[in-house]
């Protein structure tokens, strides 16, 4: 007769009794082992047959020590599910003594079954006495659950606070796993991403915070199923549809969708950014990623009215599709920005050591009203204010620095000086 219950069956009709574990579940903890043979005990089917195990140890020395458990598998020997070769899978049985005696209780030599191309390690203990297990165990974690979604392990049912799926040593390779493994040890939505992941439909990972090993490193491909509300993500190339009030911090970014909240120190590569909402983007000290003559884009969904705050950006930046009234304010380091005639609405103020121009014609754009009803407040210190004051000194705009426009000085030869006084007013003489 084979008892069943969930990845463990038990075959009484064999002496000893043979106690599998399914595939692909490759470690058992001695307190699932000994809860799992408990339950299948108490079963109807099980009532007439003698018991599977007992047990001795976890008594309490204060302090935090507990005396060692010790599981003693009665007639019966453990075995892990044969695998198809013809690689070796190494499985493990943890987290005290295991030990198994026959029906009239001497000793077999090992409590492990074999079976095809598996290797069982036991982990025996000579010490009367353990630690807090859950605390050990909670230390190997480092504070977040680590993912791998190429070599990780998925949990298969497994309880997560009765293994090790989930630390650096042993990954976990999907993401509801990993959420029912933080909750479960108490990491408090701390999430380290080794390689690459996509999260996808089903993933819901509101308020996480989430780092990955770095922008070359770890790219994290972000579906529009995906629920990340609220969420950090550090030291990763992210790309796709972040939710709202999320922040990045040392990424590299291309093609982001519906973004408002924070984006610290990153580099944004060649795409978009695709604002949408009424809370504000923030976009905070960081820098152009694209070399030469092409420039990142930040864009509104149509109809949305989006606020915009960049300080203190490095390099090239082009607003496009602007028909709301939100403000936008542009604090440059040193760089440009371009404004696209489908900004239409609105205020954009340009600031710091750079220059405004015209996405479409390349012209200087001085403070005004451009493509119907948007006012550009230009107050970048840049050559194209020189060409701003000179005009207004009425000297030729093809030779600012030589011709007057109103006959006065007519040769390229001739020498001016321009002062300025304490009020404003500008003079100038011919030398």
């Amino acid at each position: 007769m084979t008892i069943r219950t969930g990845d463990v069956t038990v075959d009484f009709s064999a002496s000893p009794r043979i106690i599998t574990v399914k595939s692909p579940i490759t470690e058992f903890n001695i307190q699932d082992i000994y809860d799992t043979l408990k339950f299948i005990e108490a079963t109807n089917a099980a009532m007439d047959d003698k018991p599977l195990i007992d047990a001795a140890g976890k008594e309490n020395l204060g302090g935090g020590v507990a005396v060692g458990l010790t599981a003693t598998l009665l007639n019966a020997l453990l075995a892990f599910e044969a695998r198809p070769g013809p690689a070796y899978v190494q499985c493990r049985v943890a987290g005290g003594n295991l030990v198994a005696v026959d029906d009239v209780g001497a000793y077999f030599n090992t409590p492990i079954s074999p079976t095809a191309f598996t290797q069982v390690v036991t982990t025996a203990s000579s010490s009367a006495t353990t630690q807090n297990q859950a605390s050990l165990e909670f230390s190997t974690f480092g504070g977040a659950v680590h993912v791998d979604a190429v070599n990780g392990t998925a949990l298969n049912g497994e309880n997560p606070l009765g293994s090790l799926i989930g630390n650096p040593q042993f990954p976990v390779n999907n993401v509801p796993d990993a959420v029912i493994i933080d909750s479960a040890r108490g990491l408090g939505k701390n999430m380290k991403i080794i390689g690459d992941i996509t999260f996808d439909t089903g993933d819901i990972l509101d308020g996480f915070f989430i780092k990955g090993q770095n922008a070359n490193r770890t790219s994290i491909t972000v579906n529009e199923g995906a629920s990340m509300l609220g969420v950090e993500i550090q030291e990763a190339y992210v790309t796709g549809n972040l939710d709202g009030e999320c922040i990045l911090r040392f990424c590299s970014i291309q093609n982001l969708n519906y973004v408002n909240g924070y984006i610290y120190t990153c580099v944004i590569s060649p795409g978009y950014i695709t604002l949408s909402g009424t809370t504000p983007a923030l976009i905070m000290d960081c820098k152009s990623g694209v070399p030469g003559l092409g420039t990142p884009v930040i864009r509104w969904i149509a109809g949305q009215d989006t606020p915009l705050a960049i300080r203190g950006y490095d390099g090239g930046i082009e607003l496009q599709d602007k028909t709301g009234g939100a403000d936008v304010s542009v604090d440059l380091a040193a760089g440009q920005v371009k404004i696209k005639n489908t900004c239409t609405n609105g205020t954009i103020v340009v600031r710091g050591d750079g220059k405004c121009i015209d996405a479409d014609t390349g012209a200087h754009m001085g403070p005004g009203i451009y493509n119907g009803n948007l006012t550009v407040v230009n107050e970048a210190s840049f050559g194209g204010h020189l060409h701003d004051l000179w005009e207004r000194m009425g000297l030729d705009p093809a030779h600012p620095m030589l011709n007057r426009t109103d006959g006065s000085f007519t040769s390229d030869n001739i020498d001016v000086t321009a002062t300025i006084d304490g009020s404003g007013n500008i003079t100038h003489q011919r030398q």
